[in-house]
Formats: C-alpha cells, sequence, structure tokens
C-alpha cells in the first residue's frame, strides 16, 4: 500500500556538518557532509549565491547519505565560504564552511656545483627538530620498558623527560628509572633513552621527550600502558580461590542514586612508591568498559564512574590502593533507587556487523506513553539512518548502515526520566573507537587509541582530513595510539582513524582556563650543620594555594648559569642535602618554588652557599670476562652517583684524557667509556697472550677489579655469510647447506627456535665440512627461519613454501547480471586447480557463508549463490584465487506488480457447451499462480484445465455449463486478475447460424520490456556455462 500524499516524510537534518580546510596552493582540497531526510534530498553546492557545476577540478562524490565537495588544484580564487545545502518535500537545510588557499613557501634556491649540499633536516643552525619520536607501548607488569628520541639542532638540544606533565624525579626514585644519552656513532643529533625497570601499574601515563635550545622548543610524547599479567588458575580445581582484597575493617559508606543516573566514585591515595589502584564490585575485580569508567583526574584522584546505572549495578565497591609498604581499603556500599513507572521489557544488548542493522526494541506499560531514543547524551531524531517505530506498547530502534562509531550506548527514555539502557557492538575492522568527543586544557597531552581487528594492520590518522605527523603516531599488535603533547588551540578539530573503508572520529575541543599561579614558600633558610649536608627550611606559602601542590628544589653549583632540579617535596618544613645528591665536589646554591595544576610561583633563593663532596657506591661490580681470540672484551660497573674514576690494566694506570688508546705501540688497544652512573671499559681485538690480564677501577671510596680469560678460538661458517631469503613451490626439493671452517665438526638444526627431528620428510646430513638440511617434498607448512648452530656461530635460511599460482579459467571478462526480487543468482568461477582455495568479496568485503548467501565448491568450479535476492544483495562482486580475479556486477530490480494483463475486471458472456479460456499474463515465466473461483481454489479436471507457457496462465473449461458461472480470480503474492463469467443457454440475437462453438477471451498483449535473460527460470547465473 502506498503513502498517501499527506505523509511527506521528514526534512533534512545534518548529522555532520563540513569543516573548514587550509591548503596550499595547488593541493586538494575536500568537504565532507552527512545529510539525512525523507525522502532523500537533492544536496547541492554554492558558493558566492551561485550554485556550482561539476568540471575538472571540481566533483561532487557522494555515498549514501555522506555528501562532498572535491576541488583538485587548489587556486587562491577558490577561496571562500561553500555552503551545502539539501531540499527536499518536506523542506530545507544548509550548512557553510570556508576553504582557505595558503601560499606556498618560497623554495629554496638550488645550490650551485662547487657549494656543499644541503644538510639534513635537524642539523643546521635552528629550532630542535625530532629526526625520532618514542613509540607507545602496551606492556605487562614487570617488564622493561625503553622509550627513545633523537632530536636535531644546531645547537645541540638539550633533551629531558617527563611523565604526566612532571619531571621523572619527581615521580620515582633514581633506581626504578636510567637515562642513557646516545652515542656519536648512532647517527646525527642528540638522543636520549628513558629506561623503566620492572614497570609497575602507576606507570602507566603519557611520556615527553623535551628538547629545547636557544632558537627554541620541541617535544614528542608517547603512551605507556602496563597491564596485571592473567592470573594463574589454583592448582586444585577445588580449592576455593583467594579472597582479592581483606576484609573490611569498618562499615563502608553508603551512596544511593536514581536508576538511569551516573554514579562516581573518587579514591585519593598517597604513598611511596606509588601505590598500584584496584576497583572491586562484590569481592570481584573490575575491568573498565562502555559503562564503567575508570580514570585519573587533574588532582591525582582515581575516578571510578558508572555511566546510567541499574538495578543490576547495586553492590559494594572498594578502592584497593597496595604498595611494598602495605595495603588499604576504602568501599562504599551503592544502593539504588527505582522509579515507580518502569518498562514493561528492558532493552537486551545486541550487535551488528559492520554496513549491516542493529535492531533495540523494549516495552512501555502503556501505548500512549511518550518515549525518546538517546545515544549516551544525544538524542536520536527519527530519519533513515535511525528508524523509530512504535507498534502498541513496543518500541522499536533500527540502525541502519552501521558504523563503528555507532558502537556505544542507546537509552530509551519515559516520562519522569525513566530509562532503559543496551550497548550496541558494532562487528567490523575496528574493535575499540574513539570517544565521540574529548575535551583537553590547553598545555595538556591528549592521547587517541583505537584497537583493531587484525594485528599489524596500518591505520591512517588525520585532523580535519589532514593527515598527522608520523612522529605523533604509534601501532604495536592490535593498539594504534595517537599522543598529542602540550595541545594548543591550534590542535582542536575532528581527529579520525581510518582503516581501509572504515572509519571512527572525535571531535577534539581544546579548552583555555586561566588560573593564578601559586605564592612562593616563605622565610627559607639554609644551615649547614654536619659534614657534608646542608639543612634547608621554609615556610607554606601564604595564602595556601585552593588545589594541591608540591614544593621543588633546584640546585646550581657556583660559577655555573644552570639550575638542576633536585628533588620534589609535598610538605613544608626542613630537609637534608646530603653531598650524594650532587654529581661532583663544588659549592653549591639552593632555590625553592610551588608547583600546582595551576602553575609555578617564582623562585625562593637560599642565602649563602654549601661545599658538598659526591660519595660513591658500588652498585654493579667487575666481573670476569671470557671471550675468545680477536673478539673484544668489556669491563663495566655501575656507581650510586656520578663521578669520575681510574682505569687499570695489570697494574698500570691507563691515560683518561683520551677516551681510546693503547698500553704501548702495538700492544691492546682499549676505549673508556661513561653513561651517566655506568663506567665501561672495551678492550679490541684480544689475543691469546692477554689472557691472564687483570682489570682494575679506583675512584674515591670505591675499588673493584677483575680477570680476562682467552678461550680456544671456535669453529667459523665460510658460507652463507648473510641470511639467504630462499622461496620454493609446494612438492618442490629443498636443499640448505651450511660450510664450516672444520671438517667433521658437529653443527645442530633449529627451526623457528625450535630443534629439528630427523624423519622422512626432513634429512639432515654431514659431509665433511657442509652440513645440508633437505626437504624431499615441501610443504607451505615447512615456511620458516632454520638456523644451523655450532658454537656461538649460526647460519641463517628463510624459507617460503608457497603454492602454485591459481589461474582463474572462466570467466576472463567482466560479468554483468540483472534479476528481480526473490530470483535465485548464481554467479560462477572456474579455477585451474580443484583443491585451489578462493575468497569471495562484495563491496570489498569478504563474503560470508549464511542464510543468504550460498558459497559451493564443486571440483574446479566455485559458485556464490543468492538463493532470494533482494535490491540490497545488488553490487560489485569478486572471486579472488591467488592474484587473479573475476568480476561480477549484480543488479537487482524491485518489481512493483507481477501481472503483466489484464490490468482490470474482464467480463465473460458464453452459451453453454462453448470452449472458454481466461488468459493471465505475468513478467516471469517461472511465476506460480493460483486459481479460485468464487474464493475456493479450483481443482483440475477433464471439465476444468490449467495451462502454463511461458508467461502466460490459462484456465480451459473446454464445455461450459451453467453451474460455471462465477467470478474467477488468478492470484499471485498480493495481486489478482478477476474473469466475471456468465453462462446462458443461448444467445439473444436472433441471428444464431454463425455461432462459433467456441468462445476463447482473447487479450491483446500489451508492448512491453521483458526484464528476463535467457537463463533456466529458477535462477539467474553468470559465469560458465
Amino acid at each position: 500500500m502506498k503513502a498517501s500524499s499527506g505523509d511527506q516524510g521528514s526534512p533534512p537534518c545534518f548529522l555532520r556538518f563540513p569543516r573548514p580546510v587550509r591548503v596550499v596552493s595547488g593541493a586538494e582540497a575536500e568537504l565532507k557532509c552527512v545529510v539525512l531526510g525523507e525522502p532523500p534530498p537533492v544536496v547541492v553546492w554554492e558558493k558566492g549565491g551561485q550554485q556550482l557545476a561539476a568540471s575538472e577540478r571540481l566533483s561532487f562524490p557522494a555515498d549514501g547519505a555522506e555528501h562532498g565537495l572535491l576541488l583538485s588544484a587548489a587556486l587562491p580564487t577558490d577561496a571562500g565560504v561553500y555552503v551545502c545545502r539539501a531540499r527536499n518535500a518536506a523542506g530545507e537545510a544548509y550548512a557553510a564552511a570556508a576553504v582557505t588557499v595558503l601560499e606556498p613557501p618560497a623554495s629554496e634556491p638550488e645550490p650551485q656545483p662547487a657549494e656543499r649540499p644541503l644538510p639534513p633536516p635537524g642539523s643546521g643552525e635552528g629550532a630542535p627538530v625530532f629526526l625520532t619520536g618514542p613509540r607507545s607501548q602496551w606492556v605487562l607488569r614487570g617488564a622493561e620498558v625503553v622509550l627513545t628520541c633523537r632530536a636535531g639542532g644546531l645547537p645541540e638540544p638539550t633533551l629531558y623527560w617527563e611523565k604526566d606533565g612532571m619531571a621523572l624525579d619527581e615521580v620515582w626514585d633514581s633506581s626504578h628509572f636510567a637515562l642513557e644519552p646516545g652515542r656519536v656513532e648512532d647517527g646525527p643529533g642528540a638522543s636520549l633513552a628513558l629506561r623503566i625497570l620492572a614497570a609497575r601499574l602507576p606507570d602507566s601515563g603519557v611520556y615527553v621527550c623535551h628538547a629545547r635550545n636557544t632558537h627554541g622548543h620541541a617535544q614528542a610524547g608517547a603512551l605507556l600502558q602496563v597491564h596485571q599479567p592473567p592470573e594463574s588458575p589454583p592448582a586444585d580445581p577445588d580449592e576455593a580461590p583467594a579472597p582479592v582484597v581483606e576484609p573490611l575493617k569498618c562499615a563502608p559508606k553508603t551512596f544511593w542514586v536514581n536508576e538511569g543516573k551516573h554514579a562516581k566514585f573518587r579514591c585519593y591515595v598517597m604513598g611511596k612508591p606509588e601505590p598500584e589502584i584496584e576497583w572491586h564490585w562484590e569481592g570481584r575485580p573490575l575491568l573498565p568498559d562502555r559503562r564503567r569508567l575508570m580514570y585519573r583526574d587533574r588532582d591525582g584522584g582515581f575516578v571510578l564512574k558508572v555511566l546510567y546505572c541499574q538495578a543490576k549495578d547495586r553492590g559494594l565497591y572498594v578502592c584497593a590502593a597496595r604498595n611494598s609498604a602495605g595495603q588499604t581499603l576504602s568501599a562504599v556500599q551503592l544502593h539504588v533507587k527505582e522509579p515507580r513507572l518502569r518498562f514493561t521489557r528492558p532493552l537486551q544488548d545486541v550487535e551488528g556487523r559492520e554496513h549491516g542493522i542493529a535492531v533495540l526494541e523494549c516495552k512501555v506499560p502503556n501505548s500512549r506513553i511518550p518515549t525518546a531514543w538517546f545515544r549516551e547524551d544525544q538524542r536520536l531524531l527519527p530519519c533513515r539512518k535511525y528508524e523509530q517505530i512504535e507498534e502498541g506498547t513496543v518500541r522499536r530502534l533500527i540502525i541502519h548502515r552501521l558504523k563503528a562509531d555507532d558502537d556505544g550506548i542507546y537509552l530509551c527514555e519515559m516520562r519522569g526520566r525513566v530509562r532503559t539502557v543496551a550497548n550496541v557492538t558494532v562487528k567490523g575492522p575496528i574493535l575499540k573507537r574513539l570517544p565521540r568527543k574529548l575535551d583537553v586544557l590547553e598545555g595538556e597531552n591528549a592521547v587517541l587509541l583505537v584497537e583493531t581487528l587484525e594485528a599489524g594492520v596500518e591505520g591512517r590518522w588525520s585532523r580535519d582530513g589532514e593527515e598527522l605527523p608520523v612522529i605523533c603516531q604509534s601501532s604495536s599488535g592490535h593498539m594504534h595510539a595517537l599522543v598529542l603533547p602540550g595541545v594548543t588551540r591550534e590542535d582542536a578539530g575532528e581527529v579520525t582513524f581510518s582503516l581501509g573503508n572504515s572509519r571512527t572520529t572525535t571531535l577534539l575541543r581544546v579548552k583555555c582556563v586561566k588560573h593564578s599561579p601559586p605564592g612562593p614558600p616563605i622565610s627559607a633558610e639554609m644551615f649547614k650543620g654536619h659534614k657534608n649536608t646542608v639543612l634547608l627550611t621554609w615556610k607554606p606559602p601564604e595564602p595556601a594555594p585552593e588545589t594541591p601542590f608540591i614544593y621543588r628544589l633546584e640546585r646550581q653549583e657556583v660559577g655555573s648559569e644552570d639550575w638542576i632540579q633536585c628533588f620534589s617535596i609535598e610538605k613544608a618544613g626542613a630537609v637534608e642535602v646530603p653531598g650524594d645528591c650532587v654529581p661532583s665536589e663544588g659549592d653549591y646554591r639552593f632555590r625553592i618554588c610551588t608547583v600546582s595544576g595551576h602553575g609555578r610561583s617564582p623562585h625562593v633563593v637560599f642565602h649563602g652557599s654549601a661545599h658538598l663532596v659526591p660519595t660513591a657506591r658500588l652498585v654493579a661490580g667487575l666481573e670476569d670476562v671470557q671471550v675468545y681470540d680477536g673478539e673484544d672484551a668489556v669491563f663495566s660497573l655501575d656507581l650510586s652517583t656520578i663521578i669520575q674514576g681510574t682505569w687499570f690494566l695489570n697494574g698500570e694506570e691507563l691515560k683518561s684524557n683520551e677516551p681510546e688508546g693503547q698500553v704501548e705501540p702495538g700492544a691492546l688497544r682499549y676505549r673508556m667509556e661513561q653513561k651517566g652512573l655506568q663506567h665501561r671499559l672495551i678492550l679490541h681485538a684480544v689475543k691469546h697472550q692477554d689472557s691472564g690480564a687483570l682489570v682494575g677501577f679506583s675512584c674515591p671510596g670505591v675499588q673493584d677489579s677483575a680477570a680476562l680469560t682467552i678461550q680456544e678460538s671456535p669453529v667459523h661458517i665460510l658460507s652463507p655469510q648473510d641470511k639467504m631469503s630462499l622461496t620454493f613451490t609446494t612438492s618442490e626439493r629443498v636443499v640448505l647447506t651450511c660450510e664450516l671452517s672444520r671438517v667433521d665438526f658437529p653443527a645442530t638444526w633449529y627451526k623457528d627456535g625450535q630443534k629439528v627431528e630427523e624423519s622422512e620428510l626432513l634429512v639432515i646430513k654431514m659431509d665433511g665440512r657442509k652440513h645440508r638440511l633437505i626437504l624431499p617434498e615441501a610443504k607451505v607448512q615447512d615456511s620458516g627461519e632454520f638456523e644451523c648452530r655450532t658454537e656461538g656461530v649460526s647460519a641463517f635460511f628463510g624459507v617460503t613454501v608457497q603454492d602454485p599460482p591459481v589461474h582463474i579459467v572462466d570467466p576472463r571478462e567482466h560479468v554483468f547480471v540483472h534479476a528481480i526480487t526473490s530470483e535465485c543468482v548464481m554467479l560462477a568461477c572456474e579455477v585451474d586447480r580443484e583443491d585451489a582455495p578462493v575468497r569471495w568479496y562484495k563491496d570489498g568485503q569478504e563474503v560470508e557463508e549464511s542464510d543468504f548467501v550460498v558459497l559451493e565448491n564443486e571440483g574446479p568450479h566455485r559458485r556464490l549463490v543468492l538463493p532470494a535476492t533482494q535490491p540490497s544483495d545488488g553490487g560489485e562482486f569478486q572471486c579472488v584465487a591467488g592474484d587473479e580475479r573475476a568480476y561480477f556486477t549484480v543488479t537487482i530490480t524491485d518489481v512493483s506488480s507481477w501481472i503483466v494483463y489484464p490490468s482490470g475486471k474482464v467480463y465473460v458472456a458464453a452459451v453453454r457447451l462453448e470452449r472458454v479460456v481466461l488468459t493471465c499474463e505475468l513478467c516471469r515465466p517461472w511465476a506460480e499462480v493460483r486459481w479460485t473461483k468464487d474464493g475456493e481454489e479450483v481443482v483440475e479436471s477433464p471439465a476444468l484445465l490449467l495451462q502454463k507457457e511461458d508467461t502466460v496462465r490459462r484456465l480451459v473449461l473446454p464445455a461450459v455449463q451453467l453451474e460455471d458461472s462465477g467470478e474467477y480470480l488468478c492470484e499471485i503474492d498480493d495481486e489478482s486478475a478477476s474473469f466475471t463469467v456468465t453462462v446462458t443457454e443461448s444467445y439473444q440475437s436472433q441471428d444464431s447460424s454463425n455461432n462459433n462453438p467456441e468462445l476463447c477471451v482473447l487479450l491483446k498483449k500489451p508492448k512491453t520490456r521483458r526484464l528476463w535473460s535467457l537463463f533456466p527460470p529458477w535462477r539467474r547465473t553468470a559465469g560458465t556455462e
């Protein structure tokens, strides 16, 4: 049934507005928007009040509800405001965005032949430029983490690290991390590596590497997430699991919340080392999900937020904090107050595949109760995307054309803000999408995370259509991170992560909040008490800051201009600074300031200076070294402080004025290194006569020594010298050969790190110096890395075994298939091997077998069958076999009427015993009809014949009788053709001499265009005939 003319649908509404674009002259500019309406609106683009037309440089791509304007080779004259206007029968809407075209930067003059080539980026005079930035990492607790960065610039920049906006020594003690400057041979520029020893859960956060010189400042950041290792099950399955937290020693607090509202719990914990926090509900650990958010606020508090509370969320919530010093608990009993008026049937969680649909359904107590649908805090209006249906007390939301950003929490709300909540999970390439919006204060770090279904895939990050720098992007396995350190208002915009045809978007908003920094400490005094220590005292600022704050103490060596941070103190009072806190002996001055989230106070300098001397302790001593003849011997030790020392070889002091030298001309060469707390002595290419040498190290308070032992020279590998990469086809003979320098010297073969065992399928032979591994008939599973290992040296072979290439025999050309709804369509493809695997794709997405799609394999034939097609089944199909593809275009037409003729009611008058033929023509030859007389289905007999010929269906009465009078119907689906037959004894006309003994109802066929092609009537096929 068609809708009446009074139903005009819904006017256009913009779901996503076009964003302003800034491009360089000559580049490509693109504006995009999403607009819905019923009927679908007509979209046009305008500039300066004039409608734009497509040209060589201007096009208007459209994909469903998404409309775009693509401008190629932008010119300064193209700048201006562009308007997207959408119209339909129900109304009109428009949106505008500005395009700015910038002049390209002046090109550098080409160097003359006599001039030197241009230096690499970051090596010339100027502000720092990051050559490599830190990479985001996801590790388990206890793992070692190394973050590295390298920056160029002249003068060479100074590098330092921060965690979550705080200096490292404010967060950790010195034993938890190490800073390792790079070596000159590692490459140009300055580098600094941050090594975190045995990562803890609180180490998760954003780490920013700063590079600063006299010309400016640059920064690059990375995300570190430390996860709890999975707990192993108990050895005894009957043993009860140990309690997660200790029993509470006092009654918990009580918290009430109305159903559908949010509950927020905040736990502020202090301790050193920084405690690890875990949230528990009813004695079980909690993990973050769509409705349970766990994060740390700007004040350092740990927050658990339960969104849209339901009755099932009630219970005991516990915040457990523990470190090496102990454990503490804080608990709250949550009660959820249920409303009087409730949903008869609440929403249930649903899943849907990307580009498919999701259906949410609930019931209200009364059919007259109005409801509204929400996606989290955004109200959803009825449109083609969000179809909203009310059938009595049933309320239904159908989400069409699912995208990754449709994943989330959906609510149905009736009066009194009574809500029912459900999760919609969108299955696709993107598992964890971006938040709908992210608010960040100016100067803070912005972190965006995406999790993908497949590991190792490469996505694309962009902001307002422009790709973001690679240095702020990181990927590891399934996780992809974008870290923007120290954001400014220029970083705001629409940030998108794209993976193929799938994408997820967030709106990044940068807020500028102005706060006054805290005041400085007062009454700062210095006292020189015990030897090699200094006592510093002060009082808190007046008035005291409203937000949490700390004191930051810095030192300066007399005669230097640089102030170096010592440590941070949480409480005012006194602190004793020992000589171990300074890098070298000298006179030092001190100053202090107050630091809070709103800034830093002016510094207060302590009057006078103090003479301090560092005292070293041995952290990791020298160890005896055993090496082979001709190798380098490395001796190293770690001290508790940075201090100079002296190396000795066989009692002779090694000269320290040069990092490299020789004991005497023609004798042993050496190199001395010092990296922070570590000292190293490297003896180059030691000989057999050097065996037994004694190496010593000495500095104030430390003396240590170790011995050098030279082992007999091992066997060497003559070939291959480098790793070999080899490719074979299945059933081919594979021979790997490793030649050693000694005859009949034993060697062992490994595959992917596992020792191989000889069998019929793998043969190991040794012939003099040559060791061979033979695969008589290689298989695909034989691919891997093979290693021939002997006495500490190895030869490596990368082996790849592939199936022979697959070829498509038929079809060789693009096939086009046309069908109507409910037809069966078969796409056929023939390959040259019966065991060759193929994959089917529709519109770029791999096809999976279901009730609506059948995949058949029969010998070399591969078929895709659509048993009962619908218009949505149309599209571009591909059969992929190896590197070859067969292409099919399927078009499904929705036929509005099955009956072609008659179009109106037919009246037939006949005389008894005459022959009467009732004829009905259909649009399809295989369609089945049902004949009825006066409402009852007729039965074929000698007196009533049913005939079928191509598209024509006939009911024949060979000798009509008076009782055959009545109304006959030819029915198919919801359509019918009507025939009224009247039978009399004789004609009323006087002239009956020419009466025809047969009365046949002849139907004049109208000129119709047939929609079917010459394929069997029960299916439409494409491919091999």
